[in-house]
């Protein structure tokens, strides 16, 4: 018998346990591919230049840190690919019209270029949530984290019932449309419906926008699932609302949304006190103007603060706050413990009165 040297179970699981990366933090990341899905969405494929494994849950998002005109700038993006396969991340970008990052993520990344990913963060998990019978709702990129969630469920041959109602402008935008195909093919237990808003004389499937009566009419045993949702606000606004019609509990509904900013009341609420910031480890104080975010008045004083989607979803931009008070207008991105601990996130947050940060 060759002789041969013994590996300690222990050992190996704390080597493993090495190369993770699941805490929060900044990474050097590798480009291993660029996929095109459709003709404005393309997957980029990366891999730990520290040669680590990616830890997260399905339906967590990770922030891009790149370097656009010599200036850092940071966007929050969902991973598309599960936890299940551990040794690369997927992110998913949507070309934005206007878009800064995603222009210059379609334009310029390319396979061995480097760089920064924050993360894993976000709330939108799959594990641990209740159900039997999820049904996933995806509006446009809005598939992003869900497949990231139906990928995992495949990979370890759930036996759940998994509905997904996925929809687009017009089948030349549906993105993922052969996998997940194939998914619903190989899987008895996952069926797949697309809807297309726009009329298209080649599309036989369902079209127009999504409301109470469709999701009926789609999913008959409505009631009875857990939903699990994500897509621009416009669709997310429309669907909470067939969902109501629909009479779906509020307690069995998950979402993700991209967000749509600070509403002009809640700017004219915060408009209308004068108010200032101490930046208190920086040793700066700044006059805010009127309607002038947490984040507009760091950026003025030179203060870094990490940000994402801008729009008080990702919660990239979450700070401490040491005293004072402030309007704040966030749409998920900040955990009721995050809360309760003091936190406001910076780009949707504005001064009433003097506020003290931890900055």
């Amino acid at each position: 018998m060759n002789a041969h040297t013994s590996f300690p179970a222990s050992d190996f699981f704390a080597t493993m346990r090495q190369r993770q990366w699941a805490d929060a933090s900044l990474q050097a990341m590798l480009c291993r591919a660029v996929i095109d899905e459709t003709h404005d969405v393309k997957t980029f494929v990366f891999s730990a230049a520290s040669d680590r494994m990616f830890c997260f849950n399905a339906g967590q998002y990770v922030v891009l840190h790149p370097t656009i005109d010599g200036a850092a700038v940071a966007r929050s993006y969902s991973v598309s690919s599960p936890p299940t396969r551990p040794l690369d991340l997927h992110v998913t970008v949507k070309r934005t019209p206007g878009g800064l990052v995603s222009n210059w993520l379609h334009e310029n990344l390319r396979f061995g270029d480097e760089i920064n990913i924050e993360g894993p963060r976000g709330s939108f998990k799959l594990d641990g949530l209740p159900g039997e019978k999820p049904l996933f709702l995806a509006g446009g990129s809005g598939i992003a984290p869900l497949i990231s969630m139906l990928r995992t469920l495949t990979d370890r041959a759930s036996d759940l019932d998994l509905r997904l109602i996925y929809s687009a402008r017009s089948p030349r935008d549906i993105i993922f449309r052969s996998e997940l195909d194939a998914l619903a093919a190989r899987f008895p237990n996952m069926a797949v419906t697309y809807v297309c808003s726009k009329a298209d004389p080649s599309w036989a499937g369902p079209t127009g926008r999504i409301d109470g009566p469709m999701l009926l009419r789609l999913v008959p045993d409505l009631g009875d699932r857990t939903v699990y949702a994500c897509g621009p606000e416009q669709y997310m606004t429309a669907l909470r609302d067939g969902l109501g019609q629909a009479g779906v509990d509020p307690r069995g509904y998950h979402e993700e949304s991209f967000g749509a900013g600070l509403g002009g009341a809640a700017r004219d609420v915060a408009s209308a006190v004068s108010s200032s910031v101490h930046f208190a480890r920086s040793g700066l104080e700044h006059r805010c103007a009127a309607g002038e975010t947490l984040l507009d008045a760091a950026r003025k004083c030179g203060v870094y603060v990490p940000t994402g989607c801008q729009q008080g979803v990702c919660g990239a931009c979450r700070i401490a706050k040491l005293s004072g008070a402030v309007a704040m207008h966030d749409l998920g991105g900040l955990t009721p413990e995050e809360k309760s601990a003091g936190f406001v996130l910076a780009c949707c947050s504005r001064a009433q009165g003097t506020v003290s940060l931890d900055l």
